[in-house]
């Protein structure tokens, strides 16, 4: 095997790991921004749902009050008139002066507090009954629904539905009979503590569902920008890493470089120390074709060294007698 493959490998291994733990971040920051979408939905939801709770028990509250006084009475006009619908006496009355007045008994009141809320604030609501006196009071099935439903013990039914192609939350709670009641509604046998209809209120969705938009998009980015700092950070380490087992390689890479000098060195070494035939006289080499080599040609082909020539004091006295080659005074 090529000793670079293991490198290779490992690096191939580091990479899967960088990507592998890339994918888990961003599952993990997804997650986290379905978490807080899901939270952000469900928040705005429960105000949504505080909003019509208030308004339901502002409702309950001057309910309650007009019932106390057994209604109020107001003067007859186009936006009040007389109650058709309303079975007791002097529902319609005069004043001294001749002023025209009608009973606005409960019912009658909330339905004109809950026209004038639509037209303000948008938020709709009316009161409504399995027996409703008045029609335009009569439910709609999601209503019908939750009204059968109180007479089983249940005490709220809130939903999202869609009304005129815009999103609202839906809330609807019972009112009980009280003693007051009984003045309008004795006739169609109710007693006291009868579940006798519902208030229903619509709340519209579409501010909070702007709001919940721009907080998605603040944690939207706010976690976008976590994801690109974690994913840089691991980045950056990754390619520390790489850039320390590409220096780790290097080294290897210099060492084997060493070593197969080195192992050349010896080869070349042993090949020298093997017997050799030499010439007692010319002291030449034969090598192993046979030949006759000068010694210092040997030694060249067969190893890294290098000769330079010169000529020794004793051969210098021999063989040029007439020169002074080597001074006495400096051997």
């Amino acid at each position: 095997m090529n000793k670079s493959e293991p490198n290779i490998i490992e690096s191939h291994r580091l990479s899967l790991y960088t990507w592998g733990i890339i994918v888990l971040w961003s599952v993990i920051v997804g997650m986290l921004f379905l978490f807080s979408y899901k939270s952000i939905e469900k928040e705005f939801s429960a105000l949504a749902r505080l909003e019509a709770i208030a308004s339901y028990n502002k409702d309950t509250v001057y309910r309650r009050w007009a019932t106390m006084h057994g209604g109020v009475y107001v003067p007859i006009t186009a936006e009040t008139p007389s109650n058709p619908y309303l079975n007791v006496p002097e529902h319609d009355i005069s004043t001294p002066s001749g002023k025209r007045l009608t009973l606005v008994n409960p019912a009658y009141m909330t339905r004109q507090v809950h026209e004038l809320g639509e037209k303000q604030y948008g938020l709709q609501g009316h009161i409504t009954s399995l027996k409703p006196l008045n029609p335009g009071n009569v439910p709609d099935s999601w209503e019908s629904e939750a009204l059968k439903s109180f007479e089983i013990g249940n005490s709220e039914v809130v939903s999202i539905q869609t009304i005129k192609g815009e999103p609202y939350l839906r809330l609807i709670r019972p009112f009980i009979t009280e003693e007051g009641c009984l003045k309008c509604h004795r006739h169609q046998g109710y007693k006291v503590g009868d579940v006798r209809g519902g208030i229903s209120l619509a709340v519209p969705m579409g501010p909070y569902l702007s709001a919940a938009k721009r907080r998605t998009i603040h944690i939207a980015e706010g976690l976008g920008l976590l994801w690109f700092i974690g994913v840089g950070a691991l980045w950056a380490g990754m390619g520390y890493i790489r850039k320390r087992i590409k220096e780790r390689e290097n080294a290897e890479g210099e060492r084997n470089r060493y070593v197969k000098e080195l192992q050349q060195a010896l080869a070349k070494v042993k090949s020298l120390s093997v017997l050799l035939p030499i010439c007692m006289h010319c002291k030449k080499i034969r090598d192993d074709k046979g030949y006759w080599n000068q010694i210092e040609a040997y030694i060249q082909d067969h190893s890294e060294t290098e000769f330079s020539h010169g000529i020794c004091q004793e051969c210098a006295e021999k063989y040029y007698p007439g020169m002074d080659l080597y001074d006495d005074n400096k051997n």
